[in-house]
C-alpha cells in the first residue's frame, strides 16, 4: 500500500488598530476594494481611496444654495444663506428686489438688482432731480461709506445699492449684515469628509465633500492618508495587516518552500511548514515528511489489520494474517 498525506490549512484573521490613524489636512466614498493575493498592495475590509478630488465649497457652492452636485458627482450641501439682499431660488442665490426702492424716489431708475423701475412723479409740484423730489442726493460713495454690498439710506431717504448694484464685487462672496463681503475660504472642510456639516469662516452652515482627495480615505468624517505598505507590514513575513486607516492590506509573501504563510501554527503573518502524515500504514522505518523532517513510523498492525492483526515486515509494512473470525 502507498503512503498518503494530509495538509492542514490555516485561517487568517486581522484586527483593526485605529489608534494609529493619521488624519489628513486637505480640503475634502467608500467602497472596499477586493484582495488580489498576488498583489501586495491590495486592500480589503476597509474604506477605499477616492479616485476623484472634490472641489472646495468655495468653488462648488459659488452662486449656489441648498443641495447641489460637486465635480465628483456627489451631493454637496451648500448654505441656504445667500446673504443680505439675496434669496435662495431653485438652488441658486438670486438678488431680491428691495420693496422700499421707490420710497422718496421718482422717475425711472435701476434698483438694487439692476432692474429698471418706474417710480412715478413727485407730489405737490416738486421737481424730480436725480430721481429725488425736492432733494439733491449725495454721491453714492458718501452714502455707502465702507459698505461693499447691500443697501444704505442717503440724505434724501432713498435706498442706495452699494458695491456692485448691491452685490459683492467678487463672484460667490457673501454680503454680510454689516455690508461687508466674505468669501468662503474652504478651510472649514480641511481634512473633513462624509458630508459632515460645519460652519465656515462666513458663519454659514455648509456640508463637506462625501469623498477625500485622491489617495486618501474617509474614516467617519475625517480624511486619512494611508501609510506606505512597508510601514504597515514592518516585522511581518506575509498575510493580512490593518493599516493606519483601518484598511486590511495583503503584505508581500516572503515565505520560501516548503514553508507557507501561516503554516505550522505560526499565525497569520508568519512563515512555517505544516507537515503531512507520511507513515500511513507503515509500522517501521524512517521516512521524510513534507517539511523535510525525518519521521520514525510505528503504526500498530492491529490498527491496520483489524480482528486478525498482522506482523511488521522487514520493509516496515504490515502483513495481515487471514481473518480467523468469519
Amino acid at each position: 500500500m502507498g503512503a498518503f498525506g494530509v495538509l492542514v490549512g490555516c485561517k487568517m484573521i486581522a484586527g483593526v488598530d485605529f489608534d494609529r490613524a493619521t488624519l489628513a489636512e486637505f480640503e475634502g466614498g467608500t467602497d472596499p476594494k477586493g484582495v488580489d493575493p498576488g498583489d501586495p498592495t491590495s486592500v480589503d475590509g476597509g474604506p477605499a481611496s477616492s479616485d476623484c478630488t472634490p472641489d472646495p465649497n468655495s468653488v462648488t457652492c459659488a452662486g449656489r444654495c441648498s443641495v447641489t452636485k460637486d465635480n465628483c458627482g456627489s451631493d454637496r450641501q451648500c448654505s441656504t444663506d445667500c446673504g443680505q439682499g439675496s434669496t435662495c431660488t431653485d438652488g441658486k442665490c438670486e438678488c431680491a428686489p428691495a420693496e422700499q426702492w421707490c420710497n422718496n424716489r421718482c422717475g425711472e431708475s435701476r434698483n438694487n438688482c439692476n432692474q429698471p423701475v418706474q417710480c412715478g412723479g413727485c407730489d405737490g409740484g416738486l421737481t424730480c432731480t436725480d430721481n429725488a423730489c425736492g432733494c439733491v442726493p449725495e454721491p453714492k460713495e458718501t452714502t455707502c461709506g465702507q459698505k461693499g454690498c447691500g443697501t444704505a439710506t442717503n440724505n434724501c431717504g432713498q435706498l442706495v445699492a452699494c458695491g456692485n448694484n448691491g452685490a459683492c464685487a467678487n463672484a460667490g462672496a457673501l454680503c454680510m449684515a454689516d455690508g461687508t463681503c466674505c468669501t468662503d475660504n474652504g478651510a472649514a472642510c480641511n481634512g473633513r469628509c462624509g458630508g459632515v456639516t460645519v460652519a465656515n469662516n462666513c458663519g454659514q452652515q455648509v456640508g463637506c465633500p462625501a469623498n477625500c482627495p485622491q489617495s486618501q480615505v474617509c474614516i467617519g468624517t475625517n480624511c486619512c492618508i494611508p501609510e506606505p505598505l512597508s510601514v504597515t507590514c514592518a516585522g511581518v513575513q506575509c498575510g493580512p495587516k490593518t493599516n493606519n486607516c483601518g484598511q486590511t492590506v495583503t503584505c508581500p509573501n516572503t515565505c520560501a518552500a516548503p514553508n507557507t504563510c501561516g503554516g505550522g501554527g505560526t499565525g497569520p503573518n508568519g512563515c512555517g511548514c505544516t507537515p503531512n502524515l507520511p507513515c500511513a500504514n507503515r509500522c517501521g522505518g524512517t521516512v521524510t515528511n513534507s517539511c523535510g523532517q525525518p519521521v520514525t513510523c510505528n503504526t500498530s498492525c492491529w490498527e491496520v489489520c483489524p480482528c486478525a492483526g498482522g506482523t511488521c515486515t522487514v520493509n516496515g509494512f504490515c502483513s495481515c494474517r487471514p481473518p480467523p473470525c468469519l
